[in-house]
């Protein structure tokens, strides 16, 4: 159907299709099992580091690239470009049998991705601001990530019931399933509207490049909402989630139960997601963002010191994996009243860039307290979550344009 562009009809269209298009992209039947068909294709702990190196190189590289791309050629176009890229990417998985395959695999995995990043809060956020609905941006990005919740219940009980022979028959028709969901995804993206906004700044790359930094450069309080959320992230989402699987098993999980453990926090994270707007009218979003990132510390800290007790460490590990569901959705809707109309997609791929820094930087560092055990491990992460913490969140005192 042909849809006007209709202030009230865009972005009530743009949100609904790329609920869909989270919903078929985000399905990975191969997820819960990845590290066991590394295995089965005779990869080593090592080699699977080497493509998530690999993985991360290509983001960090990719970033700024893509972020032009999208403001220069709209969001819509970036999402074919990485939805394609996605594909290929995926049907590599059916052929791939050495580190070679798998790193190639991995890069493409990366760009992909980075296609995507920055492009997806701006096209939200542009659309909402077209119908000037864009102080709702926290509750429909909580509703957008309670579908990928959705999508972790459904995969953590059915991919690893479908391959529980491990045989490569059960493993290609996992990948066949999720070649099928990203076709899918990728002809939902043409349904796609770009607001009038992208419209308007079709400068070169390198325009969109230097405007994104001079945003950064003058938004002290855009860095610090940005330093806030990544400095407390990578510690206990990146490192934390790792770690968290043989943190309930050695407390006492039998591993058969980690399937339905996943699923039952995903359940509870979609909940939560789904009833943000609730508490959004009962406490401010920066309140919000602030004691969520002071519990996590608490949470991390007590992991640190407490492995006996199996019911204390599923206490953390559901409230740790609910304080991350409720965090990003908030930071969406922060970040974006600091960053104006036009190169808004660069900025955020160069916020992302600013992350995969950090990234190396705080994994680097880690790797060396890893060799002392797990409390160490969380303790370095309660240590880094707390300098995150330092930094104040404050919302933009008026959206700008």
């Amino acid at each position: 159907m042909f849809i006007k562009r209709n202030h009230h009809n865009l972005a009530t269209h743009n949100v609904r299709v790329f609920y869909f298009i989270t919903l078929f992209g985000t399905i990975n039947l191969l997820d819960p099992v990845i590290t066991l068909f590394y295995f089965h294709r005779g990869l080593s702990a090592s080699d699977i580091l080497i493509i998530l190196f690999m993985y991360c190189a290509a983001t960090l590289v990719s970033e700024i690239p893509t972020g032009a791309f999208a403001d220069r050629f709209g969001p819509k176009a970036s999402f074919l470009t990485g939805s394609l890229i996605s594909i290929f990417s995926t049907s590599l998985l059916l052929v791939a049998d050495n580190l070679w395959w798998f790193s190639i695999q991995g890069l493409l995995w990366g760009l992909s991705t980075s296609f995507f990043s920055g492009s997806d809060d701006a096209l939200i956020y542009e659309s909402l601001k077209e119908s000037g609905q864009e102080k709702t941006m926290s509750q429909v990005m909580a509703k957008i990530s309670s579908v990928m919740f959705s999508v972790t219940i459904f995969t953590s009980l059915i991919g690893a019931y479908l391959v529980r022979d491990l045989a490569e028959s059960q493993f290609q028709f996992l990948i066949l399933i999720g070649i099928l969901f990203k076709i899918i995804e990728f002809f939902l993206i043409f349904s796609l509207i770009n607001p009038k906004s992208f419209d308007q700044f079709r400068d070169n790359p390198y325009t969109h490049v230097k405007n994104g930094w001079q945003i950064i450069r003058r938004s002290p309080d855009l860095i610090k909402v940005f330093l806030n959320f990544t400095i407390v992230l990578i510690p206990s989402v990146v490192i934390f989630g790792k770690f968290e699987q043989p943190y309930v098993t050695g407390a006492g999980l039998p591993v058969a139960w980690l399937g339905v453990l996943y699923a039952s926090a995903a359940l509870l994270s979609m909940l939560i997601t789904r009833h943000l707007a609730w508490l959004l009218l009962r406490f401010k979003r920066t309140t919000l963002m602030q004691l969520s990132g002071v519990v996590t510390l608490l949470a991390v800290t007590l992991a640190s010191f407490l492995f006996d007790s199996l019911w204390i460490a599923l206490v953390l590990f559901f409230v740790l994996r609910m304080l991350r569901s409720i965090r990003q959705p908030l930071y969406s809707g922060i970040i974006n009243e600091h960053i104006p109309s036009g190169s808004r997609a660069t900025t955020l791929s160069l916020l992302n860039l600013v992350d995969s820094a950090f990234d190396l930087i705080i994994l680097g560092t880690m790797s060396f307290v890893a060799t002392l055990g797990l409390p160490a491990i969380f303790i370095g992460c309660a240590l880094i979550i707390g300098v995150g913490l330092l930094f104040p969140v404050r919302e933009a005192k008026q959206p700008v344009q």
